[in-house]
């Protein structure tokens, strides 16, 4: 009797796992957080009551200040950044006497933005609030309101 096994996948799957573990891999991944947390915005801080001392008292320092010609805003950021990068490369001329190789890559990223701005009038008192959690551009949002 004849054996029905067909050894031409087993033998073609042997020699890809070759090919394969004989290769290079190599995998990176970056995870960079630029900036403190940003809070979200207190209830008790209503536009035209509150002060920018309140401000300041509550939230601390901004990391930036925007002069808008009399009026200011108080900017408060964070950039979250998650990025992962896979590659597998194959020298086949060691193997088959080809003069060429594989490489196979994957990458992805995660960009994100927390942003908080509150906007005074000249005299020092809170006129607007703007916050975005997550956004995947500054403030994309804000711009079409």
């Amino acid at each position: 009797m004849a054996c029905r096994f067909n050894f031409r996948p087993l033998a073609l799957g042997l020699l890809l796992t070759t090919l394969i573990f004989s290769g290079c891999v190599s995998m990176r991944f970056d995870r960079i957080n630029n900036g403190s947390d940003v809070p979200a915005p207190a209830a008790h801080l209503q536009a035209g009551t509150a002060t920018l001392a309140e401000v300041l008292s509550h939230y601390g320092a901004p990391a930036d200040i925007v002069d808008m010609e009399g009026k200011f805003a108080l900017l408060y950021k964070k950039s979250f950044y998650q990025g992962g990068q896979i590659s597998i490369g194959i020298p086949l001329s060691d193997l088959l006497f080809f003069q060429s190789s594989v490489k196979l890559e994957a990458t992805g990223n995660l960009l994100r933005h927390d942003l908080l701005a509150l906007f005074f009038t000249p005299d020092g008192i809170l006129a607007e609030t703007m916050y975005e959690r997550g956004a995947s551009h500054p403030f994309w949002g804000s711009f079409w309101k």
